[in-house]
């Protein structure tokens, strides 16, 4: 083989060991369109630059009282009650997207129970530097509440690189047989 020869299969193979380093670390389509977390823990204030939030206790139960409302609400599995304060820093909003991930990885959306838009925090509008105390509703089985991170964004759509607020749900939340909701008001 002649020097040229050797020379162009060097240069062949260090373009494609280039090629495929170069597709192995780009990032993908998901990891640019992730939301952006932002940690906390129970307690204390989780600062995004579009709101606080402030997980003040969880609790477990088999039925649900919601004020103002009759009969409490019955589950084939538990409703998990995050008890809040959420405080809109630059204008108005809502928060639309309510979860909670299990340590196994399962996640559980926000429950949509009649009646509950009119009472937890899912349903409130935030006004600007005007804390609201209340509840977010999870249907989950209680059994894999110990270990679970709460997830809170603003919008479930179009949340490209939004903050997302994370807070470990810890081991031992209280076991209740009926949860009352706190229901949405200004603190």
């Amino acid at each position: 083989m002649s020097g040229r020869k050797l020379l162009n299969v060097g240069l062949t193979l260090a373009v494609l060991v280039a090629i495929v380093g170069l597709y192995r670390f780009t990032p993908t389509q998901k990891d640019i369109q992730q939301p952006t977390s932002v940690k906390g823990i129970v307690g204390r204030a989780v600062q995004t630059p579009r709101f606080d939030l402030t997980v003040d206790d969880v609790r477990v139960g088999k039925k649900l009282r919601i004020p103002r409302s009759t009969p409490d609400r019955d589950s084939l599995t538990a409703f998990v009650v995050v008890d809040a304060s959420v405080t809109a820093k630059r204008e108005p909003m809502h928060i639309f997207d309510v979860r909670i991930r299990s340590a196994d990885g399962i996640t559980y959306l926000g429950s949509n129970r009649s009646g509950l838009d009119r009472v937890d925090l899912t349903g409130t509008e935030f006004a600007p530097d005007i804390p609201v105390r209340g509840s977010f509703v999870v249907e989950m089985p209680a059994d894999k509440v110990p270990g679970a991170t709460f997830l809170v964004m603003e919008k479930s759509i179009l949340n490209d690189l939004e903050p997302q607020v994370t807070v470990p749900l810890g081991d031992e939340p209280t076991l209740e047989d009926v949860v009352t909701l706190t229901a949405a008001s200004e603190t």
